[in-house]
């Protein structure tokens, strides 16, 4: 690997250009002085003093003492995969405060839309991507004539093993009671209304929420937006706690 892409990498550990040019320096010299690190690195004998003690403190050089002379030495480069890992342990743990800021009422939605019956699939799978329990309202009737059944049950199956659950609130019919039977194996619980014909359905995940129209030629549409999706969630919860 080229110097330059080295150099990069450790910037995006947190080193700035010259400090990131001294490690490597040290790196190769194995133990050297500060006069002897400055020229390897191409920077400046002043420059290195005004970092070198920020770069001791977190822990990428260390100051040896060989008779009277001072030696810089790189530590050990594993040192760099602990940080790497420390680094992606802190973004995991400040993750939800970054997307409790993120697409705030008032932003633009994020849109993008799907066609055929590949596009319903598309949205399905994007269904599996947060984790986060599917909120749904669907007519299975219109929906395996839409999308292939053993498409479908596979879908489950893999939503399943990814552990998330799903709420449905369905037409009440021979395909909805069909998918009531595999509630339990599939982590789903169905409940049925009557006498409504839903051509459209709805799913709530996350700050997503996904149209998938079953009427030719079909198509489909992904909301990313907080507000839209709590507000139809909303609506979803008066409906549910009236089905059966």
């Amino acid at each position: 690997m080229k110097t330059t892409n080295l150099t990069i990498i450790l910037q995006n550990l947190g080193l700035n250009e010259k400090e990131a040019k001294v490690y490597l320096a040290c790196l190769e010299l194995g133990s050297a002085t500060v006069q002897e690190v400055s020229d390897k690195a191409g920077v400046k004998r002043t420059s290195v003093y005004n970092f070198l003690e920020d770069m001791k403190a977190r822990g990428f050089i260390t100051e040896v003492k060989h008779g009277k002379r001072i030696l810089l030495t790189a530590e050990d480069p594993h040192t760099l995969l602990k940080k790497a890992d420390e680094q992606k342990k802190q973004l995991e743990k400040v993750l939800p405060e970054f997307l409790s800021i993120y697409n705030l009422p008032g932003n633009k939605p994020k849109v993008k839309f799907y066609q055929g019956a590949e596009g319903l699939r598309r949205i399905y799978e994007d269904t599996l991507k947060l984790g986060s329990p599917i909120y749904l309202i669907s007519d299975y009737e219109r929906m395996f004539e839409a999308i292939e059944p053993e498409w479908m049950w596979q879908y489950a199956k893999r939503r399943t093993e990814k552990n998330i659950k799903a709420f449905s609130i369905a037409k009440e019919g021979e395909r909805g009671q069909q998918v009531k039977t595999k509630d339990v194996e599939q982590l789903r619980e169905t409940r049925f209304v009557k006498e409504v014909d839903f051509e459209t359905e709805i799913n709530i995940y996350g700050d997503k929420v996904a149209l998938l129209s079953f009427r030719r030629p079909y198509a489909g549409v992904i909301i990313e937006d907080r507000a839209i999706a709590q507000t139809l969630k909303s609506m979803w919860k008066i409906i549910w706690n009236q089905a059966k």
